[in-house]
């Protein structure tokens, strides 16, 4: 390393920056399809987020777009499969806004329109406080559940069950306090949660079949029965539209299995799974193959300088099996310093690069809604690490063995001559 600072520098920046993406990469995904809080249940989780409907005995859609209806919920609620069914509706484009006592301002929010099953198909953690009842959100009852951020802002505590904060110019009364979600948690993420039907709001289906505007959230006694519990869902959707005389549904492919369902951008077809795993392979290869065949190309080069090298190392006796470790064991070495490099500078970019880090392969992105905060939780996994830093070290170490072998096929004479 002292003696090819240049070769050293290139080859560890090289590998550093290889795997720092990939492992963005990855930590993009992970955040997307793994258990963080508070969407622990993610693995045994349908989703129905899209719906479109047409006159009976058309094929035009004349209504077409996010959400579906809450009669939804009644419909699946009596499933043998069914184990928690929760709707809501993050209404980041509301305009929402709190009153902050202290200097009289108006804070913009998201608020989260949420009924009582919401709360027990996601695991908040209550600092204070309980979630409300169905009760309350069929009575649409003047209630809250707020992050814990908003009330540090409106109460400066969070130990504030029962007061009351102006919401939209009216009085609102906190029953709970939950811990902040992260703004990439694009289910759960919200600033204060209030019952779904406040306000009137959300209760229809609009006059047009099982069209609404919340989405529908399943989970399955376990994990092993998450399909059996979808081609439930999936007949008594049929079942219903059979009987619907008047609209005609089209769910493409609806009810989503979780990591699924973040696919999916159009209510008007069904995600392109395959398209998208394509391009996900065409990235992965981009990252890590074509850095290998550069390192490939550059340990060649060296190798050519340490023909000399090699050829008195093997007139004193070494076997082309020790040269080759030494070769391999010095670009594992290296390889160690460009992966710390690369760990340090991927969660440097996932710290530093804000929301649009975490929708960056997503079709639209809404930039509003809640800020981003980042935990242990979602930014390390060990798995994604070492199955990155797996990939990057055997490309690595094919890229030096393959010149490696080559130099080493040429006679002592040759070899010892080469450069002299």
């Amino acid at each position: 390393m002292r003696q090819n600072k240049l070769f050293t520098s290139i080859y560890v920046a090289g590998t550093g920056l290889s795997i720092a993406f990939t492992m963005v990469l990855f930590i993009i995904y992970y955040v997307k399809f793994a258990p963080v809080y508070p969407e622990y249940n993610r693995n045994r989780t349908l989703v129905i987020s899209h719906s479109a409907v047409a006159q009976e005995g058309t094929e035009k859609w004349n209504n077409c777009g996010g959400g579906t209806s809450p009669q939804i919920a009644e419909l699946v609620k009596d499933l043998p499969h069914l184990d928690q069914v929760g709707m809501a509706l993050i209404n980041a484009w509301a305009g929402s806004s709190v009153l902050l006592p202290q200097s009289n301002e108006q804070l913009g929010v998201t608020p989260g329109m949420v009924d009582a099953g919401f709360w027990k198909v996601f695991s908040f953690r209550f600092l204070h406080g309980n979630p409300f009842d169905e009760v309350m959100v069929e009575a649409e009852q003047p209630v809250a559940v707020l992050s814990a951020n908003l009330a540090k802002r409106i109460f400066a505590s969070t130990d504030v069950v029962g007061k009351y904060f102006s919401y939209d110019g009216k009085d609102m009364r906190v029953v709970g306090v939950v811990e902040d979600v992260s703004g990439t948690m694009s289910a759960t993420a919200a600033d204060l949660y209030i019952p779904l039907y406040y306000g009137g709001e959300n209760r229809q289906s609009h006059g047009r079949g099982l069209r609404g505007s919340v989405n529908v959230y399943m989970t399955a006694t376990d994990e092993a029965d998450l399909e059996t519990l979808r081609a439930e869902v999936i007949d008594v959707l049929n079942r219903y539209d059979q009987e619907d005389k008047q609209w005609a549904h089209f769910w493409m492919d609806q009810p989503d299995v979780w990591w699924k369902n973040t696919f999916r951008d159009s209510c008007s077809n069904a995600p392109d799974i395959a398209g998208a795993v394509r391009s996900l392979l065409y990235m992965v290869l981009a990252l890590l193959f074509i850095p290998a065949m550069n390192l490939c190309g550059m340990i060649s080069s060296r190798m050519d300088e340490r023909m000399s090298e090699l050829g008195v190392r093997k007139a004193y006796g070494a076997t082309n099996s020790g040269l080759i470790a030494q070769v391999l064991t010095e670009n594992l070495l290296l390889t160690l310093v460009g992966g710390l490099l690369g760990l340090g500078l991927a969660y440097l970019v996932a710290l530093t690069g804000g929301k649009w880090i975490y929708h960056l392969f997503d079709t639209f992105v809404f930039t509003g809604g809640v800020s981003p905060t980042y935990t242990v939780e979602m930014l390390f996994n060990p798995t994604v690490f070492l199955t990155v830093f797996g990939l990057c070290v055997l490309l690595n170490l094919i890229s030096a063995l393959v010149p490696t072998v080559w130099a080493l096929r040429h006679p002592i004479i040759y070899s010892i001559q080469t450069k002299r």
